[in-house]
């Protein structure tokens, strides 16, 4: 494949310029998280399956943009986010109103709480993803199997400090992206 060996921004460089093999390579890197997490939103397999599809022919036809995408996880994530929303408005818009419903039935639970919830993590995920290997190792270590860093030292025949210091570099990466999702919440 054209695209095997390529850093990801040379592959977005190659997207494009109309290369479908570097298309192909994102679809098949980033499709299982973008399904997963419209999958959790809306709860219907057809539903998920015919929104991914239209994320990644978004994808496509905007394709030339990619030259300036810098992260492309995050692009991702924040485009499957607003187009399952506006899915969610469009398939919303048919039902009635909340005022047409009585008070007793309204449940005091908020599906965006829910909804922002997810995009976190799965911002998180893909930050994850993104990481070195050895970084998203001590990372996963840590905070999913929530080994201590004297322990995944041990196992990884690693100083302490060096286990430390790839913690607080996994930690700022996550920070950085949760204050860019932050600031296109504020812009938005």
């Amino acid at each position: 494949m054209i695209t095997d060996g390529l850093s990801e921004q040379e592959i977005l460089q190659k997207l494009a310029e109309g290369n479908q093999e570097a298309f192909r390579a994102i679809f098949m890197r980033y499709y299982p998280k973008i399904r997963g997490f419209v999958f959790g939103l809306l709860k219907s397999d057809d539903d998920a399956e015919d929104v991914t599809q239209e994320i990644f022919a978004r994808v496509w036809l905007k394709r030339e943009s990619f030259a300036e995408v810098r992260n492309v996880g995050v692009y991702l994530f924040v485009l499957s986010r607003n187009m399952t929303y506006s899915y969610l408005e469009q398939k919303n818009a048919r039902w009635n109103s909340l005022e047409d419903v009585p008070l007793d039935e309204i449940d005091d639970h908020n599906p965006l709480d829910d909804l922002v919830a997810k995009d976190i993590a799965l911002l998180i995920d893909m930050v994850v993803e993104g990481m070195p290997p050895q970084r998203k190792l001590i990372y996963k270590l840590s905070r999913d199997a929530g080994i201590s860093n004297s322990e995944i030292a041990e196992r990884l025949h690693l100083s302490k400090k060096t286990i430390e210091n790839h913690l607080n570099l996994a930690l700022k990466e996550l920070r950085n992206a949760l204050f860019l999702l932050g600031l296109i919440f504020y812009l938005c």
